[in-house]
């Protein structure tokens, strides 16, 4: 199946686009910031640029998946524009604006998943796509960690948080903490990836460097999300090229890759943890550890007491584990804006549960998320609508699942396992620190990650068998 010239424009297009994600959102800051813009320029580059993913995808290929996945965004139009016209005639108070950008916003994740799975001819031309969209996001990555750095170094850099705050953190010339925290988390093991595949000798190094630039980004950034992503992929991988190269010393014919790879790894993991101490981040989870700690013996103690009301006869209010203030600190407040919208969708009627209460429920001043991805769909577009959103995020890992279980032993490979944990990561920000899934400056990372997962599936299986 050959590449007609249609489709090897826009793959060329696609890799511009992947490397100009960090350049747009660096200009909406600063057009937020210094021209207080709401309409920014990012935002009006990455609406028309899923105009122009879905030309490609109705016209601009000729994949065996096309009519399915035409079909597909039909309904997924039908169902969020039916909930939508619903939402507009019945919700109390509509902000036409919010509501239409966040339907945007939501509907970008399945049609980046849609545009990238036809991007990948079904052939053995795959390897080649997947290092040139690998290398996308190792350029765009530098772009982050360089502009990183330089904002910090010039004393020009956004704070993670609020001056009042106890937290401490930089995000560069980004706009939003959670956002950038989650593009780190979820592009690292990506651009790990690369930077193995890259090494063939000790020179190579060179290419560690969007590694060690989004490793020292994490640590600028101060966030758990972001720290905790990086420290489990490079121990992970470190152990994985560790095996790597004990196995490789048994084999007559030793590779002598394996034990560069690991050394470069270990050079990582070192300069990591030196680091980490100096950083915003080791000092905003001390705090919080502290702060836990105190709550921890606090909320001991009301227990005691409750215990002993209650063996009294007293009534005691329902104790829930989303009242705890542990809770609420490792969410960070997140749990305080779940029962609103919560009873909001319980209270409604049947076609509400199908199709949502729109953006933030049922708002009667600033409409305000849970910032639990999940969550907020689910409560915005209704069960229905959930179900559609996620329909290829759902084809895609019961695939995955699937092939994995019909044969293990093709899966034991660091660019899998690496793919495995980037999907794996994004969901766990999705659900529990938000901004993933209706944020497209993070959804694309992740809508990658999973199509390189499920076409990787699809090629290990095939090679084994």
């Amino acid at each position: 199946m050959g590449i007609d010239l249609k489709q090897w424009k826009f793959i060329n297009l696609f890799k511009i686009f992947i490397i100009s994600q960090p350049i747009l959102d660096i200009l909406t800051y600063f057009s937020i910031v210094y021209l207080q813009l709401n309409l920014t320029g990012g935002i009006i580059v990455r609406v028309l640029f899923i105009g122009v993913s879905l030309f490609y995808i109705c016209f601009g290929n000729q994949h065996p998946w096309k009519k399915y996945i035409v079909t597909y965004i039909a309904i997924l139009f039908i169902i969020l524009g039916i909930g939508f016209v619903f939402h507009f005639i019945t919700k109390p108070e509509f902000y036409i604006f919010t509501e239409v950008q966040f339907l945007i916003k939501t509907i970008y994740f399945p049609v980046m998943i849609c545009t990238i799975l036809l991007l990948f001819p079904p052939n053995s031309q795959m390897a080649h796509f997947n290092k040139n969209i690998l290398s996308s996001v190792s350029i765009a990555m530098v772009i982050v960690g360089l502009s990183m750095l330089i904002a910090v170094l010039t004393n020009t850099s956004n704070t993670t948080y609020k001056p009042d705050y106890f937290k401490t953190g930089y995000i560069g010339w980004f706009f939003a903490g959670n956002e950038i925290g989650a593009i780190v988390a979820i592009a690292f093991p990506l651009v790990l990836i690369y930077s193995i595949s890259k090494t063939k000798q000790l020179k190579d190094a060179i290419y560690w460097i969007p590694t060690l630039l989004l490793a020292i980004s994490a640590l600028l950034i101060g966030t758990k999300v972001s720290y905790l992503a990086i420290t489990i992929t490079i121990m992970l991988s470190l152990v994985i090229n560790l095996i790597y190269w004990i196995l490789d010393l048994t084999n007559a014919k030793h590779n002598k890759t394996t034990k560069k790879v690991f050394l470069l790894n270990l050079a990582l993991v070192i300069i990591f943890f030196v680091i980490t101490p100096y950083s915003p981040t080791y000092s905003n989870m001390k705090a919080e550890y502290d702060s836990i700690n105190e709550i921890v013996q606090e909320e001991r103690t009301i227990h005691q007491i409750e215990e002993m009301n209650q063996s009294k006869g007293h009534h005691l209010e329902e104790d829930s584990i989303l009242k705890s203030r542990v809770f609420n600190i490792l969410l960070s407040s997140r749990d305080t804006y779940f029962n609103p919208i919560y009873m909001d969708y319980k209270n409604s009627n049947f076609v509400n549960k199908l199709f949502g209460l729109g953006y933030a429920g049922y708002y009667e001043s600033e409409p305000k998320l849970i910032e639990m991805d999940f969550f907020d769909l689910f409560f915005s577009y209704g069960l229905l609508g959930f179900l559609v959103l996620f329909l290829p995020l759902f084809y895609i890992l019961w695939t995955v699942i699937r092939l994995f279980f019909t044969n293990i032993k093709a899966f034991f490979q660091i660019d899998y396992i690496l793919l495995l944990l980037s999907v794996g990561l994004s969901l766990g920000v999705a659900f529990f620190a938000g901004h993933v899934l209706f944020a497209p400056a993070v959804s694309i990372y992740l809508a990658i990650a999973l199509v390189l997962l499920f076409y990787s599936s699809y090629h290990n299986t095939r090679i084994k068998n």
